[in-house]
């Protein structure tokens, strides 16, 4: 079976808003984590990185959400 050589089923595909929601939320448990544990075990790049991820996370639902 062959495929159609111009398919443009994904070419115009955008992101729903409950997609992004979810993402930008998960990335924030995400930073949440990475700076407990970079704090709890002393490493202060995953504590930079953690701190780093909750200020876009805040930067974002602030000015865009």
């Amino acid at each position: 079976m062959r495929y159609r050589d111009a398919t443009t089923a994904l070419v115009n595909a955008a992101p729903t808003q409950d997609f992004v929601t979810v993402t930008v939320w998960m990335t924030l448990v995400i930073g949440v984590l990475f700076l407990a544990t970079g704090l709890y075990a002393g490493q202060r790049w995953l504590a930079f990185w953690g701190a780093l991820t909750l200020l876009a996370c805040g930067w974002y639902f602030w000015y865009v959400a």
